[in-house]
C-alpha cells in the first residue's frame, strides 16, 4: 500500500503543482475532509517534491544550464572589474531577474513569536478547517487564467516583450503571496500576470521553470527535515522516480498548453471546484 500510496501521490502532486490547478488547493482540500488541520507533511511530500524538481531540471535543462554559465561569467567579469549590468545581453538579464525573483522569500523565516516564521504563519491560514478561503484563491486563479487566455487571444500576431525590471518585482510580490496560500498556483499566477503585462507567454513560461526548481528543493528539504511521517526507502526511492517521470512529462505537455493559448479550459476547472471549495466553506461556518 505504501508503493501505491507514493505513486499515486508523486503523478498528483506533479500533475497539480505544473499544471495551474494548485498543488496546495488539492493539499488543503484532502486535509479538510481527513480532518487533518495541522498542516504537518510526511517525508514522502517533500521527496516528490525533488522528483518534481529533478523532472523539470531534466526536461528544460538548456534553461538552467544557461543560467548556470551566464553566473560562472558574472562572476568572471565581477573579479576582472568588466561587468556591465546596463549593457547584459537578455540571457543575462533573464539570469539576474531569476535570482532577485528570490529575495523577497527570505522574509518567510522571520520569526513570529512561538507560532514559528512568517511562512508557517502563512500556510496556517489554509490548514484552518474551514474551506473559504481556499474557495476564494482558486476563484482568484481562475480569473487570472482566464484574463490570460483573452490577453493572447487578443495579441495573437504581438509576440510580447522580455521581462524588465519593474515586471519582475511584481512578480517576485506575487510568488511571495502565492507559495503558502492554498488555491493559488504559481504556474497560473506567473504565466497569468506576465501575459497580461505583455510578457512573451514562452519567456513566461521559462521563468517558471527557473524559479519552480530551486523552490521544490529547499521546499522538499525543510518537509523531509520537519515532517510527521517517514515511508520506507523503496516507497521514497519509486516516489522520486515517479515524480520525476511524471514532472517532465507533465512541463512538456504544458509547455504546450501555453503556446498554443489553452489555459482558459484550466480556468474552468478552477471556476468549477472554487465554486464547490467556496460552498463547502460557507456551509462549515454555519455548522460551527
Amino acid at each position: 500500500m505504501s508503493i501505491i500510496t507514493a505513486i499515486f501521490q508523486a503523478i498528483g502532486q506533479a500533475l497539480t503543482f505544473i499544471f495551474p490547478i494548485s498543488e496546495n488547493g488539492h493539499s488543503a482540500i484532502f486535509h479538510n475532509f481527513a480532518a487533518r488541520n495541522s498542516g504537518d507533511v510526511s517525508e514522502l511530500t517533500g521527496l516528490i517534491h525533488i522528483g518534481i524538481a529533478l523532472g523539470l531540471l531534466i526536461a528544460f535543462y538548456k534553461v538552467f544550464l544557461r543560467n548556470f554559465v551566464e553566473i560562472v561569467n558574472s562572476f568572471k567579469e565581477m573579479f576582472s572589474k568588466d561587468l556591465k549590468v546596463r549593457r547584459a545581453k537578455n540571457s543575462r538579464k533573464f539570469m539576474y531577474f531569476t535570482l532577485i525573483s528570490f529575495v523577497p522569500m527570505l522574509f518567510y523565516f522571520v520569526p513570529i513569536g512561538k507560532k514559528g516564521n512568517l511562512y508557517h504563519i502563512l500556510q496556517m491560514l489554509s490548514y484552518d478547517s474551514n474551506l473559504l478561503s481556499e474557495g476564494i484563491a482558486f476563484l482568484i486563479t481562475a480569473t487570472l487564467l482566464l484574463f490570460a487566455s483573452f490577453t493572447m487571444t487578443k495579441n495573437k500576431e504581438n509576440r510580447g516583450n522580455q521581462l524588465s525590471v519593474p515586471i519582475v518585482i511584481i512578480l517576485a510580490v506575487l510568488v511571495f503571496i502565492t507559495l503558502p496560500i492554498a488555491g493559488l498556483s504559481l504556474s497560473a499566477v506567473i504565466i497569468s500576470v506576465a501575459v497580461i503585462c505583455n510578457i512573451n507567454k514562452n519567456i513566461a513560461f521559462r521563468y517558471f521553470i527557473s524559479i519552480s526548481v530551486p523552490i521544490l528543493i529547499v521546499k522538499g528539504i525543510i518537509e523531509i527535515v520537519t515532517c510527521a511521517s517517514r515511508v520506507s526507502v523503496v516507497a521514497g526511492v519509486i516516489a522520486v522516480v515517479v515524480a520525476a517521470a511524471a514532472a517532465y512529462l507533465f512541463s512538456k505537455l504544458f509547455k504546450v498548453v501555453v503556446s498554443n493559448m489553452y489555459l482558459k479550459y484550466f480556468s474552468y476547472y478552477d471556476y468549477a471546484i472554487g465554486v464547490i471549495v467556496l460552498v463547502t466553506g460557507i456551509v462549515q461556518l454555519f455548522i460551527k
